[in-house]
């Protein structure tokens, strides 16, 4: 016989009531959860990953260190014997064949692009300020690893960085940009937009990657193109900065002052790449570049003196090209005159009031002489290996080595735009 089942009203209001907070416990465990999972994929989305830039004024408080790799500098060569990479060449075999061809003639320095020609970055920079100007796949994949091998192989590494010229710092910041009246960016014969030299925003991104730069692993960075425009429609300029009442050679000393300074208080490195006739003329050339404004700020400079880029009927020679060691010969001689002008003694009268030539005494001959060593060791020249004006032989770079050595030069950086390098004998 079945037992009769009997529910009270009572009874059924306290089920219900049960069944209802157990439910609303679940459904709030449930908002919780869900809450939780949204929170953490916001904070996934908040902080960039490696590959994305971080604004400049992001803060974390509790930053977390990774010890750096260490950096393997090799010591700058007594006499520096290099070569010019581009950043391709940099990133494909075509830099280990040149390692094997350094190696092999007993060069001992490189000199490697960090822009392309349009301006863009050709590396993954680690400065985050740094990375709206790199192109979209850069050409060097691998700085570091190129750098260490570098430095196994004791290849003094140069950075070079093109600073005025730059169509990618004047997209990004037109402001600082040399633009047409229209307001339109200028640009010179190759199609290339110029920032204003009197930038200090221009001055800051150079600071900013040349320490990036030497932190990477270079060991020495050099600037190139500091200078004003000089070909095109130079007359429709619009400077947003400088200020045509004021020398050109003051904007550019005021620069080379706010750029080396810094580095070298820094202990990195520092050389600029200048027009060759700046070491036979004094007047800025009308492009801003005396030797006199760049020496106390930089621990070398690298005077283009090609032969092929000395006008016809230079110092009497109807083709310059051909006459490769005269024409760097004299170029670096009278470049440490102009840094360092020859003693002329003092003048007296004797007895008979005839004028006298005194000549300088020794302490002042002794001073004059170490201060003239010392101006022609911050010579380091590009010299010539490409054909204009010429074909260019070994002999003939052989004949510009002389020539730097006989100057007084502590070192040489041939040019060749493709890197391809007719070969000589470049150790002594």
């Amino acid at each position: 016989m079945e037992t009769p089942i009997f529910i009270s009203r009572k009874f059924v209001l306290i089920s219900t009531l049960c069944v209802v907070i157990v439910s609303v416990l679940l459904i709030s465990v449930g908002i919780v959860q869900s809450n939780r999972v949204r929170v953490a994929q916001t904070s996934v989305q908040t902080f960039p990953s490696q590959k994305e830039s971080v604004p400049l004024d992001a803060s974390v408080s509790e930053p977390v260190e990774t010890e750096p790799a260490a950096i393997v500098r090799v010591p700058l060569p007594e006499e520096v014997r290099g070569i010019y990479w581009t950043a391709f060449t940099a990133a494909t075999k075509r830099a280990d064949e040149l390692i094997t061809y350094m190696k092999k003639t007993g060069l001992n320095a490189v000199v490697i692009d960090l822009k392309m020609d349009n301006g863009q970055l050709a590396f993954a920079p680690n400065d985050a300020s740094l990375t709206p100007y790199v192109m979209k796949k850069p050409a060097i994949q691998d700085l570091d690893a190129l750098l260490k091998k570098l430095a196994d192989d004791k290849i003094y590494r140069i950075a070079r960085i093109a600073v005025m010229r730059d169509s990618a710092f004047a997209s990004a910041h037109p402001t600082s940009a040399l633009t047409f009246p229209g307001g339109s960016l200028w640009r010179d014969k190759t199609g290339s937009a110029w920032a204003d030299p009197s930038s200090p925003v221009l001055v800051f991104y150079s600071l900013a990657l040349a320490r990036e730069a030497y932190a990477r692993g270079f060991d020495e960075v050099q600037f190139d193109y500091v200078r004003f425009a000089s070909d095109g429609k130079i007359s429709s300029i619009v400077y947003p900065m400088y200020q045509k009442t004021e020398l050109k050679v003051d904007a550019m000393k005021r620069f080379f002052a706010a750029v080396g300074d810094p580095l070298r208080a820094e202990k990195i490195p520092v050389s600029f790449d200048l027009f060759g006739l700046v070491c036979m003329a004094n007047d800025g050339l009308g492009i801003g570049q005396r030797l006199e404004d760049v020496t106390p700020y930089t621990d070398f400079v690298s005077p283009m003196v090609y032969p092929s880029h000395y006008a016809n009927g230079f110092q009497g020679f109807v083709n310059p090209a051909v006459h490769p060691y005269e024409v760097i010969k004299i170029s670096l001689d009278h470049g440490a005159e102009l840094l360092n002008p020859a003693l002329t003694g003092t003048s007296s009268k004797d007895a008979d009031g005839n004028e006298v030539k005194v000549p300088p005494i020794e302490t002042e001959q002794k001073a004059w002489k170490e201060k003239d060593m010392s101006v022609r060791k911050q010579f380091r020249p590009w010299i010539q290996d490409f054909d204009i004006g010429a074909v260019y032989t070994g002999a003939m770079i052989e004949a510009q080595i002389k020539a730097v050595r006989d100057a007084g030069g502590s070192g040489f950086l041939i040019w060749n735009a493709r890197n391809v390098y007719e070969p000589a004998k470049y150790t002594p």
